[in-house]
């Protein structure tokens, strides 16, 4: 081979060595359980009016929601919620709906639907992670809608799973 023909090699080198960095970057960036982007954010930020009025509504009909988060175990947690009026008395026959996610893994998203009890609503969630989570609630009763967003804490078990 002539002595001039390796500098177009050499950058070809550099040049695909380039972009087998970049596309392995992009692999691991994507796969990354901790990075998330909040869904349909776009949408979001054009129903922002909405979403505010939708907040000063549930404001106004003053319910209050009361998370707890039971033991950790093999299944997860019992999730239970006390929902009470703004006189303190317990609403039943609500709808109740939460969308769940660790904080330090906010791209899973854990969704259910609660059962009504007793003065109180549960539901079993897939949680394994110990640490603070956030629940996003969205009640209906009739024509009535409540949105409110609650940040509990996940005990680890304490014998270990």
């Amino acid at each position: 081979m002539k002595r001039g023909a390796w500098w177009p090699i050499g950058i070809a080198t550099v040049l695909a060595a380039t972009v087998g960095a970049n596309i392995w970057i992009a692999v691991v960036a994507n796969d990354d359980p901790s990075f998330a982007i909040e869904q349909d954010y776009y949408k979001k930020a054009v129903a922002w009016d909405t979403t505010l009025a939708r907040r000063e509504a549930s404001r106004r009909l003053g319910w209050h929601i009361e998370p707890v988060l039971g033991a950790m175990t093999r299944d997860g947690v019992q999730l239970h919620v006390t929902l009470v009026d703004s006189t303190g008395a317990p609403i039943e026959g609500a709808t109740v709906k939460v969308s769940a996610f660790y904080n330090a893994r906010a791209g899973t998203l854990v969704n259910a639907t609660l059962r009504s009890g007793a003065s109180e609503y549960t539901a079993q969630l897939p949680v394994h992670h110990a640490g603070q989570w956030e629940l996003r609630f969205d009640v209906t009763r009739g024509t009535d809608r409540f949105v409110s967003t609650s940040r509990v804490e996940a005990a680890a078990a304490e014998h270990g799973l």
